[in-house]
């Protein structure tokens, strides 16, 4: 695959009429958008993922009513590559999926906007793999039988309280209380719904605040580390780079 390029759109004001060319890789992570694809109206919403085949008439913009952000992802590929492997690009057609796992989405596209904004050295091999991981994925959790209902509802519930408690040491203790569950049970019910771990997840949540802290606010790395729940600077430098691939004082 030839990356041509990786685009973060935070509430644009944009009308792209009718355009083709590169396959298209969308994945909304705020708000909605509106595409029209082949002349039918497409309307995406946070969490949503959209693959447009190249050759593909596609024109987008701006929702009436809500603002958005999204991450895209234009490339070229060779037939044989992608298009005989996976079973949503073996229809030679759009596919749009809409995902239950989103920090992992976030931080994955994150990680290839980064790769090519600061083009540190083998960016162009590691943003192949990482959209390479990215195609994989979603072939991966749209072909997996989804989860019970009761499952669903339980990660869900834990999800939720994650996002409330984030700052602080959530214990798997306290969600497996939560859900009614063993300790042992609760994170592998959590990582069939969602695809990581209950304390996986917790993190990809603080990195990906992090990154919008640091692009957005005025604070200091360890400020944002203290903010986060980090015991120590080093400590959430470590995790940032782990995700993200970069350090964090490469963002700011």
């Amino acid at each position: 695959m030839n990356i041509e390029g990786v685009y973060h759109d935070v509430n644009p004001k944009w009308h792209i009429k009718k355009d083709r060319g590169c396959a298209t890789l969308v994945y909304v992570t705020q708000g909605k958008v509106v595409y029209w694809i082949q002349g039918n109206y497409v309307e995406l919403e946070k969490g949503e993922i959209l693959y447009i085949p190249p050759n593909i008439d596609r024109a987008w913009e701006n929702h009436a009513d809500e603002s958005h952000q999204k991450y895209t992802v234009v490339f070229t590929w060779e037939e044989h590559v992608l298009k005989n492997t996976l079973h949503f690009t073996k229809q030679n057609g759009v596919y749009r999926y809409k995902t239950s796992n989103t920090p992992y989405y976030e931080q994955r596209f994150s990680t290839l906007y980064t790769q090519t904004l600061w083009k540190k050295p083998y960016f162009e091999l590691m943003s192949e793999y990482v959209l390479s991981e990215l195609f994989t994925q979603i072939a991966q959790e749209s072909s997996e039988q989804r989860a019970t209902p009761a499952k669903e509802r339980i990660a869900r519930e834990i999800e939720d309280y994650l996002l409330r408690h984030f700052r602080r040491n959530v214990t798997i203790e306290e969600l497996a209380d939560l859900a009614g569950v063993t300790p042992n049970y609760v994170s592998v019910l959590f990582k069939e719904v969602m695809g990581n771990t209950p304390i996986q997840h917790l993190h990809q949540i603080r990195i990906n605040t992090a990154l919008n802290l640091l692009k957005n606010t005025q604070m200091t790395i360890n400020e944002i580390a203290e903010y986060l729940g980090y015991c120590d600077q080093s400590y959430f430098n470590r995790m940032f780079k782990k995700w993200m691939g970069v350090a964090p004082s490469h963002i700011v």
